[in-house]
């Protein structure tokens, strides 16, 4: 469902602690949100958790489900005159084929809108995520080998959505790093959402690949990942032991970059052990100050409310989820992502 920003920011703000969003990073984030104020039901916060990292990035989630692509177009189409440049022109053409029927665009799922929010701005450089999975939070990855399933459709919505994003085909020499990149998957694997790095004035691919744990060092080695796979098997190990699936974030250009992310979710009730041990490993690491190990451990939940303008009260969800940051030959770094998100419910536990 759609909710104004305006509500969702007054309803987290009571359990939103300064130490992961301080007052002067909300308020540039604040601003920033509602520059586009009804398109989502749902977003997060990208936080560093070091010492002395105060900045907050924003990342909204616009759902095919809730209405997310006329919602979206219809946004744009009212700040025509104040989010310009290229990269906005992108977002405007993926929005244009998103809510066409007829194009294959129709088919993705969600779209993220992220944002680097260094301080105030009124046009900030969006930074989109296409899901490239039609069937993406429905049912888990299946086994291709078993059903023959392939990534044709997938790697036609990245093509697509590259398009759309650059305003111009994929280079050759980058299009055959990501072909290289869907053809080495692992059974169980799938590419997850793409997009392009052209905010950050490359013209790399971001790619997002769900896969099964323990075959993550594989891949990376099959498609030419420069750094250690004996380094990034002994973090998948240790940090991230308690999951069968993994999600890798790649920049993939003519060659796989050197930097990797490694996403994890927590869980709802984040005191489990496991949850607690991992914050604990990235306090004794110094990737992680006590005061925003709290922060996040306090963070998830729920509450119903009703909303305005909608007859029937709303879950309000708080969940969070947390990436590695991995660099050879560097110290690993930790971001954590508190998400809020709006759900309809006529029950309060669902």
């Amino acid at each position: 469902m759609i909710v104004p920003i305006d509500e969702l920011m007054s309803r987290l703000k009571p359990f939103l602690s300064k130490e992961l969003v301080g007052e002067e990073a909300f308020g540039h984030v604040n601003a920033v949100a509602r520059l586009l104020p009804e398109v989502s039901g749902g977003f997060c916060f990208e936080c560093r958790m070091e010492a002395g990292a105060p900045r907050v990035d924003y990342m909204v989630c616009c759902m095919r489900t809730d209405g997310g692509p006329q919602a979206l177009a219809d946004a744009l189409a009212r700040t025509r005159e104040q989010l310009t440049g290229p990269l906005w022109d992108g977002v405007r053409e993926f929005s244009r084929q998103w809510v066409d029927p007829g194009s294959p665009l129709a088919r993705v799922p969600v779209l993220w809108l992220e944002y680097d929010v260094e301080g105030p701005t009124s046009n900030p450089k969006p930074f989109a995520f296409a899901c490239v999975q039609p069937e993406f939070g429905q049912k888990p990855p299946g086994s291709r080998r078993e059903t023959g399933a392939t990534v044709d459709e997938s790697l036609q919505l990245t093509w697509r959505a590259l398009e759309a994003f650059q305003g111009a085909p994929v280079r050759p020499a980058i299009a055959r790093t990501v072909s290289r990149c869907f053809e080495q998957l692992p059974d169980f694997a799938e590419v997850e959402h793409v997009a392009s790095l052209a905010c950050r004035g490359s013209d790399a691919v971001r790619m997002i690949i769900g896969m099964p744990r323990e075959e993550v060092g594989g891949y990376l080695e099959r498609i030419g990942w420069p750094g250690s796979r004996a380094q990034v098997e002994e973090l998948t190990k240790t940090w991230l032991d308690y999951l069968h699936f993994a999600e890798v974030n790649l920049d993939v250009g003519e060659t796989v970059g050197p930097t990797i992310g490694l996403a994890l979710p927590f869980p709802e009730k984040p005191h489990e052990p496991w949850a607690k041990e991992f914050l604990q490993r990235m306090v004794d690491l110094g990737l992680c100050t006590p005061e925003k190990r709290e922060a996040i451990l306090q963070w998830p939940g729920r509450e119903r409310v009703p909303l305005t303008g909608h007859r029937w009260p709303s879950n309000l969800c708080r969940t969070v989820g947390a990436k590695l940051v991995v660099r050879p030959d560097a110290p690993v770094s930790v971001k954590v992502y508190p998400y809020f998100e709006c759900r309809f419910s006529l029950w309060s536990d669902v």
